[in-house]
């Protein structure tokens, strides 16, 4: 008859095989085990022997569950933990880390997709009043402005592919750089420079245009409908296209890229989301983008000047 000590050994073995069962039924693993003995009462040696090598192959067992179980755990954690793309918004943001003046040298790099976002903080005329020194600064900047074709002359480079310069007859006259492929919120910090917005050409094909409000941005609010833009290519060319819009929105979290804004002509609230799609998706045409400021809050609003091409 087995012994005190034979019959605690079984019933251990016993439990431990309903417990590594347990673990492999809850995770779905179905791992079978076939484990036979063929003991000899009479042998007390074989009966030891045999217990001994039973008790390790069920301790190399458990082993085994235990390190299989930990693998699918960390592989369902791990698969929980993908980052989600982060929504189309437009944020009030600048980046300035890479110097303006090697962008503005190094034109070679071609529109990339992009995470998109939009011009920041601005300066704007407020309520529109203009005192005598703004006008007086306005006329002399007019009087400055070179000839249509002399700006093409000054600004080519010879990359048929890309824009860069924009010309609006008596209201500016501004040179276009792009976007750092690594910096999506980039808005140029020099005057009389306009940002190219990468993630409008990459996912619709349309022009985008940023600029900080008290910078060139501050033509964009003398523009009107009707008024021709002409985006200048690299090799000379040039396309035009006509104001037919202007929009303009306020920002109802100005520091938050993902709040909601008002449309302030139809008084609609919209996301972020859905005031970029209004503005820079759908049918081929430019958009210029730049702040509106109002009450002393510089980041107050956004207005867009949408120009499709001209007929």
């Amino acid at each position: 008859m087995n012994s005190l000590r034979d019959r605690k050994v079984t019933s251990f073995m016993i439990f431990a095989n309903l417990g590594n069962w347990h673990f492999l039924y809850n995770k779905k693993i179905v791992v079978w085990i076939f484990i036979s003995k063929e003991v000899d009462i009479k042998n007390t040696q074989t009966v030891a022997l045999n217990q001994r090598s039973l008790k390790k192959l069920n301790t190399f067992c458990l082993v085994l569950i235990i390190a299989s179980w930990v693998l699918v755990a960390c592989s369902e954690r791990t698969s929980k933990e993908v980052p989600q793309e982060p929504s189309v918004n437009i944020v009030a943001q600048v980046i300035t880390s890479t110097p303006e003046q090697e962008i503005i040298e190094n034109q070679t790099e071609a529109p990339t997709t992009e995470k998109p976002q939009g011009a920041d903080t601005a300066v704007n005329k407020e309520n529109g009043d203009e005192n005598q020194d703004a006008q007086e600064k306005s006329n002399a900047e007019l009087s400055t402005l070179p000839i249509f074709d002399q700006f093409i002359q000054d600004i080519k480079t010879g990359e048929a592919d890309k824009i860069v310069g924009m010309w609006v007859e008596g209201i500016l006259a501004l040179q276009v750089i792009y976007q750092p492929t690594n910096q999506p919120g980039f808005v140029s910090t020099l005057d009389r420079i306009a940002t190219y917005f990468l993630y409008p050409w990459k996912h619709a094909g349309n022009h985008g245009l940023l600029a900080h409000n008290y910078l060139a941005g501050r033509f964009f609010f003398d523009m009107g409908v009707g008024d021709i833009i002409q985006l200048v290519f690299g090799d000379g060319n040039y396309m035009d296209f006509e104001v037919t819009e202007i929009k303009e929105f306020q920002a109802l979290e100005p520091n938050n890229p993902y709040g909601n804004f008002i449309d302030l002509e139809t008084g609609e609230q919209m996301t972020a989301n859905n005031v970029f799609i209004e503005v820079y998706m759908g049918d081929f045409h430019t958009t210029l983008q730049t702040c509106i400021a109002h009450g002393g809050n510089t980041e107050w609003g956004r207005q867009f000047t949408v120009a499709p091409p001209l007929d």
